[in-house]
Formats: structure tokens, sequence, C-alpha cells
């Protein structure tokens, strides 16, 4: 009997759900004329149907569960749907936040929104921006995110927004072109909030993986970076207490990040930074990059490695008051020590002795080569030894020749180069291997000015 009950309960809904749908078709279509020619029966009905997905209304769980059964009927009837009669319908579909639904009715709206975005030149753009504008909650709901209990729904919202988006791009040719664009005009802004910024972040790092990550990836990871690296330079020097230089992310020690790795960047950089905005929201995104970096296996990682040089060498080596923002390239040097490790290494040393490459350039490189030796003791003594000798080399090589006194730049370079040699040497000492590096005749050091 029971078994009877629940088939036909079954039926009832099936029958239930028919119903509404066909009757949902029949509304679209009465009033796709001219608004003074619409039936008032049928104008009202179509009011029913605007209320019935008002982004802005509160449900209870009947009333959800009404708006799962109508956006189902609306996803069967998308052909039935013409921007221009059912401009006020759309406006209610993309403006809508998943984040306030239960999972079946964020499914019911993401399937709607899929269909949509397949129709030939018409719902693209406003299908991904809907999705875009869901990669962080609505303001009112922060604090309850936060909550441990929240963070299963969040991880279940930003997987059904990937896949709607890859859904998207796997139909749509040109989603993924239009999606970067999307990205790019959407990302958080300097002064957005901290919770915004990550949470964005957060779910758009998820984007990056498989085809649309080749797709994509780049313009993910470039757009991180200049946000990091807008964070970076907005911290000043004075912000930064000096006594507690060693702690947190910039500890970038193999063993440390072994034992340390769950609270990367997060109580260390909170006490370096004292209670400035703009560290605060660094700290919390450069958290998630790490996170995002750890998660990929070994293929992955090369190519994200590859890009991020790539875009460490245009965007960032020649901004001169960035501080923090070389340590992701640190950390993803640090998953793999072998390749990645030493490349970056080599790159550095490589643009810094290259004269016909930029001068500012080639003194940040060589600062930051100082910088990266100093700090990645995962790389090995062979690396470091075959690097240093290089820059005392080239030091060498400058101070037999005769520079022209009227390009002070080249002293400038000099100088970095030397400083990062001792740089590296005061962190560590003069171990046996270093000592044979360091031989060349200081006499012939330039004079300044």
């Amino acid at each position: 009997m029971g078994a009877e009950e629940c088939c036909d309960d079954h039926m009832e809904v099936s029958i239930s759900d028919s119903l509404a749908f066909r009757e949902v078709q029949r509304v679209l279509q009465s009033v796709r004329m001219d608004p003074f020619l619409i039936d008032l029966r049928d104008k009202d009905e179509y009011d029913y149907l605007l209320l019935a997905v008002d982004p802005t209304r509160k449900r209870d769980l009947d009333e959800e569960a009404m708006l799962v059964t109508t956006l189902k009927a609306l996803s069967e009837a998308v052909p039935k749907i013409d921007i221009m009669y059912h401009h006020a319908l759309l406006n209610n579909i993309f403006t809508m936040c998943i984040w306030y639904l239960r999972e079946d009715t964020r499914d019911a709206l993401l399937d709607l929104i899929t269909r949509l975005a397949a129709v030939a030149d018409q719902y693209l753009r406003e299908c991904l921006q809907m999705l875009v504008n869901n990669f962080a909650p609505p303001r009112p709901l922060v604090p309850t995110t936060e909550q441990p209990r929240w963070l299963a729904r969040k991880k279940e919202i930003y997987y059904q927004l990937h896949e709607s988006l890859k859904m998207i791009s796997d139909t749509v040719p040109l989603a993924a072109r239009i999606l970067k664009d999307i990205i790019n005009r959407s990302m958080p802004k300097l002064f957005d909030t901290k919770a915004k910024m990550v949470s964005f972040v957060e779910c758009m790092l998820g984007l990056d993986t498989e085809r649309l990550g080749d797709l994509i990836g780049s313009t993910l990871l470039e757009k991180v970076v200049d946000l990091l690296t807008e964070l970076d330079v907005n911290i000043t020097w004075e912000d930064i207490l000096q006594e507690e230089h060693s702690k947190g992310i910039f500890e970038m020690e193999l063993e440390d990040l072994d034992d340390d790795e769950d609270n990367l960047g997060q109580e260390g950089t909170k006490a370096l930074f004292g209670g400035n905005v703009f560290a605060d929201k660094l700290d919390g995104l450069m958290v998630v990059v790490c996170e995002h970096l750890k998660s990929c296996d070994r293929d992955r990682l090369f190519k994200e490695y590859c890009i991020l040089k790539t875009i460490f060498q245009k965007a960032v080596l020649k901004v001169h008051k960035s501080k923090f923002a070389q340590f992701i390239m640190f950390y993803a040097c640090s998953l793999d020590p072998e390749i990645c490790g030493v490349d970056f290494a080599l790159f550095l040393t490589d643009i810094f002795t290259k004269e016909e490459d930029d001068a500012i350039a080639r003194m940040s490189a060589v600062s930051y080569v100082g910088s990266y030796l100093a700090r990645a003791r995962f790389i090995s003594a062979d690396t470091v030894v075959a690097v240093l000798k290089r820059l005392v080399e080239w030091c060498d090589s400058y101070c037999k020749l005769k520079r022209d006194p009227l390009k002070p730049i080249d002293h400038q370079i000099f100088y970095a180069s030397s400083f990062s040699n001792a740089n590296r040497v005061y962190i560590d000492g003069p171990t046996g291997a270093s000592k044979g590096v360091f031989a060349f005749n200081s006499k012939r050091v330039p004079e300044t000015g």
C-alpha cells in the first residue's frame, strides 16, 4: 500500500509539473504582442510569473518548491522567451542570487541559465555575468558564510558555478573569450571588503582546471597578481613590525612549509602587518592563491608556474614598491624545488646578466634573486653556489671595464648585485662552498658619484 501511495504521489507530481510547464509556455506566448493588445487575464498571469521569480522575495519552503517548478518550466520554454516581450522576466532571472537558495533550487536556476546561454546571439553575456556576480556572497550573508557549518554549502555553490561555466564554455565557442572580459571588469577593487576579495578569487581560481583553465587560466592568474600587487604597494614599511620580520608566509624554508602549511600566511602575517587593512586583505588572498597552487598536480603546477613567471616578469619585476607579492612565486617554487625552484633562480639571474635588458628590470631581478636565495632553503647548495658564482663573475667583469661616468645606472646595477651577494652570505654565513666564490679584487669596486 505504501509503495502504491508513493507511486501515486510521484504521478501526481509529474502531472502537476507537466501542467505547470504547459501553462508557463502558454503565458509566455500570450504576452508576445503589443502591451495594449494583451488580454488582462493573461497579463495578470504573466505578472504572477514575474512574482514567482522575483529576486528580492523571501520564500518559505512551499514557495521555494513552487520556484523550482517554475524554473524547470522556464527551462523547457526557453524557445518561447523573447527579449522584446519578456525583458522583465529575464531581468528577474539574471539578478537572482543563488546564495539564498536551496541546492535543488540552485540546480534548477543554473540549468535555466545554461540553456539561455546556448540561445544563439541572445543571452550569453548576461548569463555569464549572472554567474560571475555570484562568485562572492551578498554582503548580508558574509558573517554567516564564515561559520564552519557554511563551508560545505560554500563549496557546493562554487562547484555548481564551475560546472555551469564549464558546460557553457563547452557548448558556446565564444564563451571563454567573453568570460575573460567579464571577470576582468568584475574583479574586486582595492577598497572592497576582504570577504568579497577572498570569496571572489577563491571561486575564480576554481575555474583554473582542465580545458577551461587552459583557455582562461593565464588571465585568471594575471588578474590575481595585479590585485595582490596593488594591495602590496599600498603597504608601507612603517606598517610592518620589524621585530616580527621572520614569521608567517615569508619564512620560506622547506621544513617549515611541510610542518606548518595549515598556518601559511595566517597568524604570521597578522603579527607582521599589525592592523593595516590592505595587509589583512593581502594576507587572505595569498593564502587562497597558495592553497590553489598546492592543490595542483605536478603537470598543472608547472603550467601555473610558467604562467606566473611570465606575469612576474611583465607585472611585478618593475614595481618598485612591491614587497610581498614575490612570495607567491617563492611558494610555487617550494612545491617543486628541483624544477621550478631551480628554474626561477636561473631565470632571474639571466635577466640580470643580459645587458640589453632594461636597467630597472635588471636591478629588480638581482634584488629578487638575493631575496629568494636568502629565504628559499629548499634550493640546493649547488644551485645557490652556481647562481652566486655568476653574479660575482659579472661583478668582477664589471670592475675590470671602464664605464661611462655619465651613466650612474650601471653602478646602481653593480651595487644591487653586490648587495644580493652580501645578503646571502649574511643570512647563512660564509660556508665552505661560498668562500671560493667571493674571490674578486675589491679594490676594483667603482666609486660612487
